[in-house]
């Protein structure tokens, strides 16, 4: 295995880890957290703040002290996106997959170690649908 393989595995154990243990990949921690007009539970805002602020600095202090990425020749800024219907359109399916499920695809893919049914359909249906979007991009 590569070290950028090894690396990639290893960020992606911490970051299951932090969805564990913030309750991010608990649906109903989610959903009371989205549930501003009721029973409202404000504590995943400390998770998201903390989650701007390490990017935050990331973003704006490494590439000026590393020449490149340990497993990678350079940096990589990602394209500017063209706001046009399909972006608002995701983005809307999202929001009310989030709302109705409880679940986005990393804390779905991390409730999964609890074998959860909910998780598996999650996961499943994410999968279906992030097929049918390839097929239809080849096609359009």
């Amino acid at each position: 295995m590569k070290g950028r393989h090894i690396s990639a595995l290893l960020c992606g154990a911490l970051f299951g880890l932090g969805l564990a243990i913030s309750q991010m990949a608990n649906p109903a921690k989610v959903l009371a957290f989205l549930d501003v007009t009721g029973q409202w539970d404000p504590s995943l805002l400390f998770v998201l703040g903390g989650a701007v602020l390490v990017t935050t600095i990331a973003f704006r202090f490494v590439p000026s002290r590393m020449a490149r990425p340990i497993f990678a020749p350079a940096f990589e800024a990602a394209p500017p996106e063209r706001f046009d219907i399909r972006i608002m359109l995701g983005a809307g399916l999202f929001g009310i997959g989030w709302g109705l499920g409880g679940y986005c695809p990393g804390p779905g893919v991390t409730a999964l170690a609890r074998l959860s049914p909910d998780a598996l359909v999650f996961v499943g249906t994410f999968l279906i649908g992030s097929l049918v979007y390839r097929l239809s991009m080849r096609r359009g």
